[in-house]
């Protein structure tokens, strides 16, 4: 029955013929299945919903300890300025603009001080400086924390600390130094009056030995904590 017989050759070309079909069949399904995916994504994203939404950290978790040491002395800045204008304008008797003026120069030094060390103990030199001079006018200066006032003692310090928390042992002494030269240099206009003296060395003596204190403890936690020190 030849009518009846199907050559092979036929056959193998038939079989060749439908795996093409199915295969771009199979294919244009997982193409088409593969559109629909990225048309849903493409609406997720739109709507802000989805797998592909961004999701964020809590805050500040990313912050590095530079910024957070740089919140803190910001921080400290604006709680000094607060308190010493008032007190340098009224205890003092210093002029207002020229208390905005001291109290917002010894505030810069403590913001700089993690970051440009230098520019920060020339501010706070200098505020010191002023501060003391300023303040020789005052009625009842004998009564009174001179030539360092509390806020500017402890404004000085905080300026000490941060600079000895950047682990450069040249500068943390340089800054003690420079500050304690500064602290003693008003004694100079005072020679003659016994009374100023009486109230001058038993405030530097406080402030220098305290000082000496908080940078060396400053320049040891540099050392036992380094992710304090900032980069420099």
């Amino acid at each position: 029955m030849n009518g009846m017989t199907t050559h092979p050759t036929s056959m193998s070309s038939a079989a060749v013929v439908l795996a093409t079909v199915r295969a771009g069949t199979d294919r244009a399904g997982t193409n088409h299945g593969q559109h629909g995916q990225r048309a849903n994504s493409g609406e997720q994203r739109a709507h802000g919903g989805g797998a592909t939404a961004v999701t964020l950290d809590r805050p500040g978790s990313r912050l590095r300890p530079g910024v957070w040491q740089g919140l803190l002395s910001g921080l400290l800045a604006v709680a000094v300025t607060a308190v010493s204008i008032p007190l340098l304008a009224t205890l003092y008797d210093v002029f207002v603009p020229l208390a905005f003026l001291l109290a917002a120069t010894h505030a810069a030094a403590l913001v700089l001080a993690p970051f440009r060390p230098r520019a920060a103990i020339a501010l706070s030199a200098w505020s010191v400086l002023v501060t003391a001079l300023l303040s020789l006018g005052a009625s009842g200066l004998a009564g009174l924390a001179w030539p360092l006032p509390v806020v500017t003692l402890i404004t000085a310090l905080l300026v000490l600390v941060l600079i000895g928390l950047r682990g450069d042992v040249g500068t943390a002494v340089t800054a003690l130094l420079v500050s304690t030269a500064a602290a003693w240099a008003p004694l100079v206009a005072t020679l003659a009056d016994g009374d100023l003296w009486a109230t001058a060395v038993p405030n530097l003596l406080t402030y220098h030995s305290v000082a000496v204190l908080v940078t060396a403890l400053s320049l040891v936690a540099s050392r036992v904590i380094p992710r304090v020190t900032v980069a420099q």
